[in-house]
């Protein structure tokens, strides 16, 4: 299946219990410019009878680097651990970070349109335990030309305590598609 565009890239704050998960404070992380998985498996082989006669996949861990156009204070607070203070009039703020901040485990979730034999739909993927790194930025001087800069970060892509790592569906329409990822990530009010 091909896939055209990346759209709605959203994030919420992971609990684990011993038997279940749930999300709170979904938030549009950015527009989304570009989201890589890479994905690493653990492989053993047995064999017997000089050749193999079993041979097991499966998954470790994987990696996750999305490139979105800004990420906000609230969202850097979540994701990363850092503080948020209220300075001057009330209504500008200051992110703080330490070297010892640890961000939350979260969901990360995005769409993209899938072409099949001509036809559309939207495929939605939510990714159930992400935990992120400090994002890498670089800023250059304007020439004369104007060269946007926008922040990439990576994150460690894990299974939770359902052995999840993935949920993925494919809808017709995109309210459809972003409806399902509202309601992964409880935004909206949703459980």
């Amino acid at each position: 299946m091909a896939q055209i565009g990346l759209k709605y890239l959203i994030c919420s704050k992971l609990t684990e219990t011993e038997t279940d998960t749930s999300y709170a404070e979904g938030r549009i992380m950015a527009y989304a410019i570009k989201a890589d998985m890479n994905i690493e498996v653990n492989e053993g082989v047995l064999r017997g009878d000089d050749r193999i006669i079993e041979n097991v996949k499966e998954f470790k861990s994987g990696k996750l680097t999305l490139n979105g156009d800004h990420l906000d204070y609230e969202t850097r607070a979540l994701i990363l651990g850092h503080t948020l203070t209220t300075i001057e009039s009330g209504t500008n703020k200051k992110m703080t970070a330490k070297g010892s901040d640890d961000g939350a485990f979260v969901g990360v979730g995005f769409y993209a349109t899938s072409i099949k034999n001509n036809i559309r739909g939207f495929r939605a993927i939510w990714l159930t335990k992400v935990k992120f790194g400090v994002p890498s930025e670089s800023m250059e001087t304007r020439g004369e030309s104007i060269n946007f800069q926008t922040p990439t970060i990576e994150g460690t892509i894990l299974t939770d305590v359902l052995d999840v790592w993935k949920e993925e569906a494919t809808f017709p329409t995109e309210a459809e598609a972003k409806t399902w990822l509202n309601t992964m990530a409880s935004i909206g009010g949703t459980p």
